[in-house]
């Protein structure tokens, strides 16, 4: 049984053709007849538009983490609980079996983190050979390592 309201894709895509070669045509014809004025307004109107696009485009942040978990860290600033560390799962898919090491020394480990949740964890945590991380440790990067992959993160100072 065929449905007789969905068009031929190959007509359509004929109409489209036809349309914009018409539409080309329509607008070169007007720029070859236009005078110099106006073609030096639009290439100035044009290139103004262009640099807009491209200003926006680089000040926009990264669409997301770039690294392969898509893990997001923040050092969060020091409180009277001390520095923490705030990972989120950016992925969609839950990590399981997370081992969290600081500065290739300190490891901290937690069971799952959900996709998109955002866990928040002492510097205080993190242990080396049974020690306590200290208290004026300034970590520079962060690994994250689970079942679904590894993420090394650097971490900035505030």
């Amino acid at each position: 049984m065929s449905n007789a309201n969905i068009p031929d894709p190959v007509a359509a895509a004929q109409r489209v053709k036809g349309f914009a070669r018409d539409l080309a045509t329509d607008v070169t014809e007007g720029y070859r007849k236009s005078s110099r004025g106006f073609r030096l307004r639009a290439a100035v109107v044009g290139s103004w538009v262009l640099l807009s696009l491209i200003s926006v485009y680089t000040a926009c942040p990264s669409s997301g983490p770039s690294n392969e978990l898509g893990a997001e860290v923040t050092l969060l600033p020091a409180s009277i609980v001390g520095q923490q560390i705030s990972v989120v799962n950016g992925s969609d898919e839950m990590w399981t079996e997370i081992t969290l090491t600081v500065d290739k020394s300190w490891k901290h480990q937690i069971r799952t983190i959900r996709a998109g949740q955002n866990v928040v964890v002492a510097l205080s945590k993190f242990e080396r050979d049974g020690a306590a991380a200290p208290p004026d440790l300034k970590p520079r990067s962060i690994e994250i390592t689970c079942d679904q992959g590894t993420a090394e993160v650097p971490l900035l100072h505030q």
